[in-house]
This record gives structure tokens, sequence and C-alpha cells, in this order.
């Protein structure tokens, strides 16, 4: 025999590779303060060797012939892995190894302590008893009575514990009759286990799937829990399908007390050339209305060539209720008011996109008037091109068209109002010349109409032609200076925007799809008063404005910016799209005022004002005032008011009562018809390694009557990932809010 203190044996332990990223913690980002999982100190220290390079180091080391014997503080070693044991026996000509005592093994992510170790060395094996493990990645930890390695990334447990608090903070773990961690597919399975809280067992299961990283996996997600005024007491269990790495299902019953069992079914699929998205929920027999009721969508786009696109939205519901009575829960929201059928094929080049478009329509809201009513394009054909065309008198010339051809169709039974077609075709030039301090662009363009109708009864003509010129002058000057000893910009930014559009007569074309915009000051440099080709405004006008900004010098970031501006009319303007309805006549437009102030990281303030100087009154006012320091502190002020319209306060908070526990609030009112809109009030506790959300929410809905609701959300890390209804209320209520700030 001869003694040795590092003798280079050909001995292969755990070689499970890091895991590829961490399941979430509660509600995303870090675990809260004093939440260590483990001190850096129980993880081993690794050493970097050659590939097939073995080390170890022992007190004592023997051979003889074959064997290897290893005694006192035995550490084997080889790249990125490491066995630590008190005694090691390792026969080589048998590849069997055998250990006495404490044994530890580490490769990095995963961390194994246990007693009377046997390893196969050549076919990756092992088995160990009474085991303490730990993973790093996600993390996790637990115990078993006995533990086998089946292969290089395979191992199983007997008699095991699962959990992902710190260590000695059991707020939660799985007890199991067997457990299999998985790190090559990222997966862990435990069989006849029990979910204990506080160590008192709330759940068995005989199968449970549970995430090791990120990556998708078959198996249940957490349930979601609530009660509402009209479910009553309602519980969705959804079970996730991986069906392929580019194919997957979500089936969601959800039991509602009131209503019956709904099943949902979303199936998502991806191809190279192709993706989408096919959602169908079904409720037999609804206990309330003794029908059945259902909703279909289909999402699909095809790249049908490089430049060749196909977008296909559709979707159907049974009913004008569906929505109302399940729509927090059911993608759309009660106020739905049609739905949108469409398939799009567009053909996108650099100077143009062609697109052939049919759109139909599903009237949702049955209190939506047939002159409101959307119409048919059966099709719709639009081409929007333009370029750069050069260089001329020191500045850039550019040119766009706009055209469209659309038959609006309509079914006989509905209404009859009248059907055709419509060629519409809009090409304009423009000259921009830019010094960066001055900027002048005039452009100048002609609206060419045509329609061919089918009155259906109504008097008027059948075929109308209408041409409209139109031209306008931009220009601006921009001045700076510095401030606070040139850490600040300061600018002021003149402009003026002189336009003229003719009037021409169009009370005798129909109205199919073209509204009237809602000023604003964006609104202050178009001259387009309406949406859509069936009316063209005339105007005469001439707009005055001015823009201060302070920016960061370094930065560049904008932090205060205040632009106020006017239109004065030299003419009434005639075109309405009412036929009868009175010419404007009024020569200035509403001031219109905007701003925004941002004061460090954190104060947010912003502002839209429409004053009236005639009537002396504000036709329209929007104030918000934001304080978010951090994902956890949330203060959002608002005011909105729009003449005779709407007046409305909205407050909302987010604001930590400890480490842990934070208050969710929002109180939404109507001061015009003193009335609750919305109140939501709640809380969500972040544990060491589970999460808490349980928000009561009290809303106005279509018919004026209150929907009361609370819902319930429970995250166990490591264990599942669930998103239900608690995290899109929170998000859409609440400015700022992340429901997964980690994503």
């Amino acid at each position: 025999m001869q003694p040795a203190r590092a003798a280079a044996v050909s001995l292969l332990l755990m070689a499970a590779a890091p895991a590829a990223g961490a399941a979430d913690t509660a509600f995303g980002g870090e675990r809260p303060p004093g939440c260590a999982f483990a001190p850096e100190a129980v993880w081993p220290e690794l050493r970097e060797l050659p590939p097939g390079v073995r080390e170890i180091d022992a007190d004592h080391v023997l051979r003889e012939g074959d064997r290897v014997r290893a005694e006192g503080d035995v550490g084997l070693f080889r790249d990125r892995q490491r066995l630590d044991a008190e005694v090691l026996d390792y026969d080589r000509a048998r590849g069997v190894a055998r250990t006495e005592g404490a044994v530890r093994l580490f490769d990095g992510d995963l961390l194994l302590e246990g007693e009377d170790g046997r390893f196969g060395i050549d076919d990756d094996t092992g088995e160990l008893t009474r085991i303490d493990y730990m993973v790093r990645s996600v993390p996790a930890r637990g115990e078993a009575g006995t533990g086998m390695q089946l292969d290089r990334d395979r191992h199983r447990f007997e008699q095991a514990q699962y959990t992902t608090c710190p260590v000695d903070r059991d707020s939660w773990r799985l007890d199991a009759a067997r457990l299999d961690l998985d790190q090559e597919s990222g997966r862990g399975v435990a069989r006849h286990a029990v979910l204990r809280v506080r160590n008192v067992p709330v759940a068995y299961t005989p199968y449970i799937d549970f995430p090791l990283d990120d990556r998708r996996k078959s198996g249940f997600l957490l349930p979601s829990f609530g009660t509402g005024g009209r479910t009553g007491a309602d519980l969705s269990l959804p079970w996730y399908w991986n069906i392929a790495p580019n194919y997957d299902a979500t089936f969601t019953p959800r039991i509602m007390a009131d209503r019956g069992v709904k099943l949902g079914t979303e199936f998502r699929y991806l191809r190279p050339s192709h993706e989408g998205m096919i959602d169908f929920r079904y409720l037999p027999d609804d206990r309330e209305t003794g029908e059945d009721r259902q909703f279909v969508a289909w999402e699909h786009r095809t790249r049908l060539t490089s430049d060749l696109r196909l977008d296909i939205d559709a979707a159907d519901v049974s009913d004008p209720d569906y929505f109302r009575d399940f729509g927090s829960a059911d993608r759309y929201s009660g106020s739905v008011r049609d739905l949108r059928r469409r398939a799009d094929l567009t053909w996108n080049r650099p100077q143009y996109r062609l697109r052939t478009r049919i759109e139909d329509y599903q009237i949702v809201d049955t209190d939506v008037a047939e002159r409101r009513e959307p119409y048919q394009r059966l099709p719709q054909i639009t081409l929007e091109a333009g370029e750069y065309a050069g260089e001329w008198a020191g500045g850039g010339v550019t040119w766009d068209l706009d055209a469209e051809l659309v038959r609006f169709a309509r079914q006989e039974r509905v209404s009859d109002r009248p059907t055709g077609t419509r060629f519409d075709l809009d090409p304009k030039v423009a000259w921009r010349y830019d010094t960066g301090g001055l900027f002048v662009e005039p452009s100048a363009g002609v609206r060419y109409t045509a329609y061919d109708l089918d009155r259906r009864g109504e008097p008027g003509p059948e075929s109308i032609r209408r041409t409209v010129p139109h031209a306008s002058l931009d220009s601006g000057l921009i001045f700076e200076r510095d401030l606070a000893d040139g850490e600040r910009l300061q600018t002021l930014e003149p402009r003026l925007f002189y336009g003229y559009v003719p009037f021409r007569d169009q009370d005798d074309i129909p109205v199919f799809d073209t509204g009237e915009r809602e000023f604003s000051f964006d609104n202050l440099f178009s001259l387009d008063r309406f949406t859509g080709a069936d009316r063209v405004g005339d105007t005469h006008q001439l707009t005055a404005a001015l823009t201060s900004r302070i920016l960061d010098t370094a930065s560049g970031q904008e932090r205060a910016q205040l632009s106020i501006g006017e239109i004065r009319y030299f003419r009434d303007r005639e075109v309405r799209r009412n036929p009868g309805d009175p010419a404007l006549e009024e020569r200035h437009s509403d001031l219109a005022v905007e701003g925004r102030l941002r004061v460090g990281d954190a104060w947010d303030g912003r502002g839209s004002v429409l004053y009236n100087r005639e009537q002396e009154d504000t036709s329209l006012a929007a104030l918000s005032v934001s304080w978010n320091p951090d994902e956890r502190r949330h203060i959002n002020l608002g005011y909105r008011q729009r003449a005779d319209q709407l007046e409305q306060t909205d407050v909302s908070v987010l604001w930590p009562a400890g480490d842990r526990i934070d208050l969710i609030g929002r109180w939404n009112y109507s001061l015009r018809s003193e009335r609750d809109l919305e109140l939501l009030a709640g809380l969500q506790y972040r544990s060491c390694c589970y999460g808490l959300r349980v928000v009561a929410r009290r809303s106005l809905d279509s018919d004026l009557n209150y929907d009361n609701a609370i819902h319930f959300q429970i995250t166990l890390d490591g264990l599942a990932r669930f998103d239900g209804g608690v995290d899109s209320i929170l998000s859409e209520g609440i400015a700022g809010y992340d429901a997964h700030p980690d994503r």
C-alpha cells in the first residue's frame, strides 16, 4: 500500500447543471427583508479543473490494486463538482464507490447531505439515506428517508418533504410518499402529497407537477376563488397542457354557485410562418336563465411571404348579457358594445402598404340604435404610400398618398339605411426647411371622393363626386437658454400653423363611418375635423401656440413642459356631420393648455385643459398627480371633467403597512351623479415563500346597479404560478401597479 495526499481518481459524481431560472417569488420581485433562503456559507466551494482530472483531499489515502480508500475529511473534486465524506471506498474495477458516516454532494446547484452512500460511477447512479437536500436556483429544500440518483440529472426521494421557505421557516411544505426532481426538464413531481400550512394539513393530491425553473410543463395551476353578486361563490381550477414547444392549452373549469359549471379552453399555437389563439367558453343550462351560454374568439397571424401577411380577429357570443355576467374573468368588460370580426391581408413594402380587409360586427349592446350600428366592410382596400422625394431649395420634399376603396353593406333585416361603394383618394406633397432652430413646412393636396349608392328608398342621388383641395403652412422657432449653471436647458418654442380647406356641400353624402374628432391640443395643427372620409371639414384658420420645456442637460430627460394654443377662424365652418345642423360660427377654438411636471424619479404631474373664452367655461379638464417612488408605493390622484357629460375624481393607493403587507385601495366617484363608480379595497401579504391577495370590489354596471365581489389569490413560491382576475383588476385600477415587476 502507498499513502498519498492527492491522488488522481476516476470518480464521476452528480453532474446536474444549474436550472435555467428560478421560479417566481410571491407577486414577483425579490423576497422581503429577512428572508434569505440560506447563508452563503452553506454552499461548499468548488474547483475548476480540466476535463478528466480528479483530485482527492483527505487525511489518509490508501491504494491497493483497483481499490482506493480515503479517510478523514475526505473531499473528492472534479470540474465544478465535489463529494465530501468521512470515509470513501472506491472499487475501480466494479465502478462502485461507498461512503461511511456523513456524506455531502454538491454540483453548484443541488446540495445533498446524507449518510452511508453508495454510488455507481459509470452509470451515474447512487443511493443515500437520511437526506437533507437544497436546490440553489429555485431555491428549495427538503428532507427524505432515502434517495436515489437515477441518472445524471434525475433524483428520486422516498418519504420526502419539499418547500421553498427559508431554512427553519416552514410556512408551508409538501409531504410526499415519493418526490422526483428532474433538473434536465426543470420539473418536480410529487405523488400522494399533502400540503401543510404551519404544519396543518390543508389539501391532498395523488399527483402534483411543479416547476424547478421557468420552463413550461403540463399540470394544474393554483385555483382562483371569489364571490360576486352575479355568480355567487366562484371557483376556477385551471389545468395547463404543454402539448409541444410550440403548442399549449389551458382548460379552466369555473364553478359558480348561482350559475353552474362553465368550461373555458384556450389553445395557443406558434409556427415559423403563423401563430394564434383560440378561446372557447361554454356554460350549459345557466341556472339563472335556463339557457346555454358561450363565447368563442380566434386570433390568427400568418406571414405568407416576407412582405405579405394575413391577420384574423373574430369573436362571437351567445347573448347580449354574457359579458355583463362573466366579463371580469372572460377577457371583456361588461361595457362591450359590439364584437368585431375581421380579416386583413396586408402587403408591406418600404414605400407603401396595401391592405384588404373584410369586416363584420356582432352587436352586443341591444341599446345601440340602428343609426349607430356599424356597417360591414365587404371589402375595404386601403393604400398608404409615401417617400422622401429629394432636396429642393435647401429643404426636403416628401409626398404621401392615402387611398381607399370600400363597399359598405348591411343586413337587410337590420336597417334600411343606404349602402354603397366609396372611393377616396388623398395625395399631398410637402417641403420642409429645418435648421434646428427654425422650421417652415408648406404642404398642399387634393382629396377626391366618389360614391355609388343604393339609397334603399331614401331620397338623394346615387352617384356623387366630391373634390376638395387643401393647403397648410406650418412654422416654428426654438430658443434655448441654460439654467442651474448648465445642468438644465429651457426651450421656448413659438409655432404658427395656417390652414385652408374650401367649402363643399356634402349634405347628400350618407355617413358610413365618420364622426367628429374630439378637440385636443394636437388638433391645433390639423385640418381634419372629422374621422372617416364622408365629411371633409371646411376651414380657414390660423393657429398660434407656445411651448416651453425644461430638460436635463446630461440625460435629455424632460422635467417640465407647458403648452398653450388657440385657433383663430376667419369664417364660419359650414360642413357638419348631420345635414341641417347649424354652421359653427365661433371665431376662436377652445384655448388648449397641457403640461407635465416631473420632480425627481417619483413625482409626476400631468394636466390638460380646454377653456372656452366666449362662454367663460371649461369644456374639458383632466388632471393627475402620481407619486411612485418604488414598486410598493403608489399614490394617484385624478380629476376628469367634460362639459355637461361627466365630472369624476379617482384616487388609488398601494402602500406598505410593514415589510410584508401592502394596502390596496381605489375610489372612483362621480361628482355629477353623486355616486360611487368603483370602490376597491384589499391587501397583499408577501411572506418569505408565499403570497396572499384579498380584494373586495364594488362597481357600477351598465344598468346602474352595483356588483359586489371578493377576489382571492394565493401564490406558493416555486410550487405554481397563478395569474387570476386579481392581477388584471389591480393593473387596470391602480396606475403604475405591476403584478409581476420582475418580468
